[in-house]
């Protein structure tokens, strides 16, 4: 994953401004997606979207495994 699929996905897929720094998120998305063994795009969209990957959802709520994922996320971004 690059920075410019990190702008793109901000522009056509969610197609709102990124207000957050588009280069801390591609780190974050990229170390949390070779921790846990998952796509960055998909952590991405995870962290972003709030879209479900196998594991991180049950009735709605995050799992331990989805707390898990977005607390590593968070202590890389604001790293």
């Amino acid at each position: 994953m690059t920075l410019s699929d990190v702008q793109d996905y901000f522009d056509y897929v969610v197609q709102e401004v990124c207000v957050h720094d588009p280069e801390m998120l591609l780190e974050a998305a990229t170390e949390t997606g070779a921790t846990f063994e998952l796509d960055p795009y998909n952590v991405l969209c995870f962290m972003v979207e709030n879209k479900p990957m196998p594991g991180t959802h049950s009735y709605g709520f995050h799992t331990r495994y989805g707390r898990a994922i977005r607390e590593h996320f968070s202590f890389i971004y604001h790293s």
